[in-house]
């Protein structure tokens, strides 16, 4: 319960922020950290608020007595799998940069990195997220 108020409330904040509350409001100090922050770091801070709360929505989920449990582990599997193609969609990219100071054959490594590397990621997460769903409707534990 704390981890959803605490990532609702970070979410409201960097809103707030990101709307440009301080100084408009009475009471509130004319401080602006979006300069301080950038809108890379308002993106961070709204992606940990998202998290607390669906930690906490899925925290909650567990604790529920449920008949089967397969649904949740399934949604699971599906949260984690999407993380995954964030991770590959924002991260690839990212690191393409200090890549393209190694070359293979010619070509600089990032650009092949972000090309290639992103669709032999997508795919690999298929099949593991494949084998992992055929266990969950197997019924068998988790590992």
């Amino acid at each position: 319960m704390i981890g959803i108020g605490l990532g609702l409330l970070l979410i409201a904040g960097v809103l707030a922020m990101l709307a440009g509350v301080g100084g408009k409001v009475p009471g509130v100090p004319a401080f602006d950290p979006l300069p301080l922050l950038g809108y890379g770091g308002a993106a961070v801070l709204l992606a940990i608020g998202a998290l607390l709360v669906a930690d906490g929505l899925v925290r909650r989920a567990i604790r529920r007595p449920t008949a089967s449990r397969q649904a949740l582990r399934t949604a699971r599997l599906t949260a984690a799998a999407l993380l995954a193609m964030a991770g590959l969609a924002i991260g690839l990219p990212l690191a393409a940069g200090p890549a393209n100071l190694v070359r293979v054959e010619g070509m600089p490594f990032g650009y092949y990195l972000a090309a290639q590397g992103a669709l032999i990621g997508l795919v690999i997460l298929a099949f593991v997220w494949a084998a992992r769903q055929n266990r969950i409707d197997a019924g068998e534990p988790d590992a």
